[in-house]
C-alpha cells in the first residue's frame, strides 16, 4: 500500500517489532461506512485517523467515534483535539478534548456527539484538528472525513448468487512460494463503536480465576458441575514463521473429526495428526496449491463437516481457498488430496484490487458459513463492509461445481472484524455493535433467498483503549492499530440462546482488559436473557471464541489472558465455573498478539457422546528462533455426564 494513499486499505501481516511500528506506523484507514475527503485526509503530522464509526441515538443526535492512530516512532503525549466540526451538525462536547498519550504504533478513540437533523445513510463531512508533544516539540495534527450512517434497522437484503468451478490437486507438492508481502500492508481496524446511551445493568459478580492445567489431568470447579478433564494439551511443532516470514502472531485454527485425525494451522503454517494429536506432521501451505490467481498469502481457517466426513479448508490468498478433503485421504496423501474452489473478489463482483481480509467457517444443519472483511485496498466501485456466504454442504460432498449465495458487504459496516455463529444449526448469525448499549444482530435462514438485521438495546459496556501491560512492559492487547478491537469474535448457540462475546476495556469497574457477553433469546425476537462478563481484577481476558457442548449444552470458552504479573496465555474451560484453565508457557510479552483463537465442538464418539471440546491457541517463548508455541487441547467434563 502507498504511503500517500489515505483511501487504501491493507493487509495486516506480522514481521520483528519493529517492523511492525513502521507497518502500524505507515497506514490511515477509515471505518466501512466512511469515504475520506480527497487528499487531505492524511495528517502531516504522525497521528492519523482510522477506524471511525457512528451511531444515531436519536433522528437529533449523531454519536461519532475515531481512532487515532500514533504513526510516529515514539510515544505522543497530551494529545488533545482543539478543533472538530461537523457539516449540519453542533458539538456537544466542550474543546479541548484530552486524549492522553498514544503509544508509538498505537490508537485511542477520538468520542463527540452532535445534535443536528441526521438520517440513515446520510453523508456528513467531519474535521478534526489537534496538537500532541514529543521529544523535538509540539505537533499539530489534522484530518477530514466523510461520515455515512448505516442503514436503518429493522432491515433486509436479498443474497446474491455465483456458480463456482472445481479443481482437483494433483501434482503435489509445488515449489514452494513464499507468501510476499507489502512493508505497509497493515490489519484496517474499519469500525471504532461509538458511545450510547447508558443503559443500565448488573455486573458479573463472581471474577474467573485461572489454574494451571497443562497436562491430561483433571481440576475440580467451584460450581460442583464436576471436573474438567483435560485430554490432550500437545504442541504442534508449528510457528507462524512456516514458508513465511519468523512472527510473533500465529492465528491458530484447527479441527479433529473426532477419531484419531486433527488438522490445524497457524499463520503461514499447517499440521495434521493421524493419532489423536499426540504427534504432528507439519505441511508447508505453499507447496500444496499450484500457482494461480488466488495464490496464498496468510490467514488460514479450518473446520470439519461430521455429517460429509470432510475437513473444510479456508485459505486466504487473493481472496480466498475453499478446499475439502476426507480425513483418510488426507492423512494417506501427506495433506495433498484437496478438491477446491477458488472465490475471487470479482465473483462476488468486486473491481479487481478489492482486498478480503480476516476470514471465519461455521458448519450449520446443511449449509457451510463463509465470512470476510470486504474492501481492503478498496478501489472505485468496491462494496466495502462485513461479508457472509454459503454454500451446501453436499456440494461440497459432491465434488462438482458449487453455488453460492453471499449478502451485500455495505449492509453491515458495524460487523467488520466480527466472527460468525459456531454450533448454529439451521439458521447463521452474526452481529456488531451500533453503540456500546446497541447491538446489530443479523440472521440467514436456511431455505431463505434473504437475510435479515434487528437493533438490540444492551446494558452499557466500557469503551476506549484496550490496555493490559506484560512483565516485560508490553500492552499485549494492543492489536493491529487497535484490530479486532471490540468487534464480536466469539458466538455461539444454545437451542434459542444465541451468545455473542467480545473484548471491552478496563474502567473502574472492571480494572482490566476483560470479556463481555450477551445472550439473546432467538423465540423472542433477540430479547436479552443474559449480560455477563469473564473478569478479574489481577489481569486481563481477550480474544474470546465460544463452542456449544453438544451433550450437556454448556458454552466452552477458548480465550487468552495475561498481565500485569502474567505473560499472555491461552486459556480454557466452561461458562459458569467461573475458572478457565492455562494451556501454554509464555516467557515474553507482546504488543502485537494476533486475531483469534479457537474452539470447536468434537464430534461425538461412543466413548465422549459429545462432552469434549478441541481448542487451538499459543504463548509465546522468549528466545527462540520461532517465538511461537502453538498447541491442540481436547478438554470438557468427563463422559458420563451425558444421558
Amino acid at each position: 500500500m502507498d504511503r500517500g494513499d489515505c483511501c487504501a486499505g491493507g493487509r495486516h501481516k506480522h514481521r520483528s517489532d519493529a517492523a511492525r511500528a513502521r507497518i502500524r506506523a505507515g497506514s490511515l484507514t477509515l471505518a466501512l461506512v466512511f469515504a475520506l475527503s480527497g487528499p487531505g485526509c492524511r495528517s502531516p503530522s504522525g497521528l492519523a485517523a482510522g477506524g471511525a464509526g457512528v451511531s444515531l441515538t436519536s433522528p437529533q443526535m449523531l454519536a461519532t467515534a475515531v481512532s487515532v492512530l500514533n504513526r510516529e516512532g515514539e510515544v505522543a503525549r497530551n494529545v488533545r483535539v482543539t478543533k472538530l466540526s461537523l457539516a449540519g451538525g453542533v458539538l456537544r462536547d466542550q474543546l479541548p478534548i484530552d486524549l492522553g498519550t498514544i503509544a508509538a504504533g498505537e490508537a485511542v478513540p477520538l468520542y463527540a456527539s452532535f445534535a443536528g437533523k441526521f438520517a440513515p445513510e446520510g453523508s456528513y463531512a467531519l474535521s478534526v484538528e489537534g496538537i500532541y508533544d514529543e521529544t523535538n516539540g509540539s505537533k499539530p495534527f489534522k484530518f477530514d472525513l466523510v461520515l455515512v450512517v448505516p442503514k436503518r434497522g429493522p432491515g433486509q437484503g436479498v443474497l446474491g448468487k455465483v456458480e463456482v468451478d472445481p479443481a482437483k490437486v494433483e501434482g503435489a507438492p509445488f515449489p514452494s512460494q513464499p507468501p510476499k508481502f507489502d512493508e505497509e500492508e497493515v490489519n484496517q481496524a474499519n469500525w471504532t463503536v461509538p458511545i450510547g446511551p447508558p443503559v443500565a445493568g448488573a455486573p458479573t459478580q463472581t471474577p474467573t480465576g485461572i489454574q494451571r492445567g497443562s497436562g491430561k489431568a483433571s481440576a475440580s470447579t467451584p460450581q460442583n458441575a464436576g471436573p474438567i478433564v483435560i485430554n490432550a494439551n500437545s504442541p504442534l511443532g508449528l510457528s507462524s514463521g512456516g514458508p513465511g516470514p519468523v512472527s510473533s502472531v500465529a492465528e491458530p485454527s484447527g479441527a479433529s473429526n473426532g477419531g484419531s485425525v486433527v488438522f490445524s494451522t497457524v499463520n503461514w503454517a499447517a499440521a495434521y495428526s493421524s493419532d489423536g494429536g499426540a504427534t504432528f506432521t507439519q505441511v508447508n501451505p505453499t507447496t500444496i496449491f499450484p500457482a494461480d490467481a488466488v495464490g496464498y498469502c496468510c490467514d488460514q481457517v479450518v473446520q470439519y463437516a461430521p455429517s460429509i466426513d470432510r475437513f473444510i479448508w479456508f485459505l486466504q490468498g487473493n481472496g480466498y481457498r475453499l478446499a475439502v478433503a476426507r480425513p483418510s485421504d488426507l492423512v494417506a496423501s501427506g495433506a495433498t488430496a484437496w478438491t477446491y474452489w477458488n472465490l475471487t473478489p470479482t465473483l462476488f463482483g468486486q473491481p479487481a484490487g478489492t482486498g478480503f481480509d480476516y476470514p471465519d467457517l461455521s458448519i450449520g444443519d446443511n449449509f457451510l458459513y463463509m465470512s470476510w472483511d470486504a474492501g481492503f485496498g478498496c478501489p472505485s466501485g468496491c462494496r466495502a463492509g462485513f461479508q457472509v456466504a454459503r454454500t451446501s454442504l453436499a456440494g461440497l460432498a459432491a465434488g462438482g461445481s458449487i453455488t453460492i449465495e453471499f449478502t451485500d458487504p455495505p449492509d453491515a459496516p458495524m460487523a467488520w472484524g466480527s466472527h460468525i455463529m459456531q454450533d448454529t444449526g439451521n439458521e447463521i448469525f452474526w452481529a456488531g455493535h451500533n453503540s456500546t448499549s446497541n447491538m446489530r444482530v443479523f440472521s440467514l435462514a436456511e431455505g431463505s433467498g434473504f437475510y435479515f438485521w434487528s437493533d438490540v438495546s444492551i446494558s452499557s459496556w466500557p469503551s476506549g483503549a484496550l490496555s493490559s501491560i506484560t512483565p516485560d512492559g508490553r500492552n499485549w492487547v494492543a492489536g493491529s492499530s487497535g484490530f479486532p478491537g471490540n468487534a464480536i469474535i466469539g458466538s455461539t448457540r444454545v437451542g434459542n440462546q444465541l451468545w455473542f462475546a467480545w473484548t471491552a476495556a478496563g474502567n473502574g469497574q472492571f480494572r482490566q482488559p476483560h470479556v463481555e457477553i450477551a445472550v439473546l433469546d432467538r423465540a423472542s425476537g433477540y430479547g436479552v436473557l443474559s449480560r455477563v462478563q469473564i473478569w478479574n481484577d489481577a489481569y486481563g481476558f481477550a480474544y474470546p471464541a465460544l463452542a456449544t457442548n453438544a451433550c450437556t449444552h454448556e458454552v466452552g470458552l477458548s480465550l487468552e489472558y495475561g498481565g500485569p504479573s502474567d505473560f499472555e496465555n491461552h486459556v480454557v474451560g466452561l461458562w459458569g465455573d467461573f475458572v478457565v484453565y492455562v494451556m501454554t508457557g509464555s516467557t515474553v510479552g507482546t504488543t502485537r498478539f494476533g486475531d483469534y483463537v479457537t474452539i470447536r465442538q468434537q464430534p461425538p464418539t461412543p466413548m465422549d457422546r459429545g462432552n469434549l471440546f478441541n481448542a487451538f491457541g499459543y504463548g509465546l517463548v522468549g528466545g527462540a528462533a520461532t517465538p511461537t508455541d502453538a498447541h491442540y487441547v481436547l478438554f470438557g467434563r468427563p463422559g458420563d455426564q451425558c444421558h
